[in-house]
């Protein structure tokens, strides 16, 4: 699957934060004026009742935030890391 530019940088980061971000993290804007951002490849919205079906990392979010109710994760790491590596070569 090939990526753009744009979801590589949005990958890297929450790559960087450990493979989740709370969806409160992950927005655009300020304010009222606050809209959700779009999801990469290899990522998913994952519900806090769907959790044990993850990896610790992702138990991990909300475990550590009680009131979260959703993550951003990286689902298919392997995939991912792949993309990554890819994006770090050409550089």
């Amino acid at each position: 699957m090939k990526i753009n530019k744009t979801q590589k940088a949005a990958l890297w980061q929450i790559h960087r934060c450990g493979g989740a971000v709370m969806t409160s993290h992950w927005t655009n804007g300020i304010g009222r004026y606050t809209r959700s951002r779009a999801v990469p490849p290899f990522c998913k919205r994952i519900e806090r009742y769907r959790a044990e079906d993850y990896p610790k990392r992702i138990q991990r979010v909300f475990r550590l935030h009680p009131r979260c109710q959703a993550v951003i994760a990286i689902v298919d790491m392997r995939a991912a890391n792949r993309a990554l590596a890819l994006r770090e070569v050409r550089t």
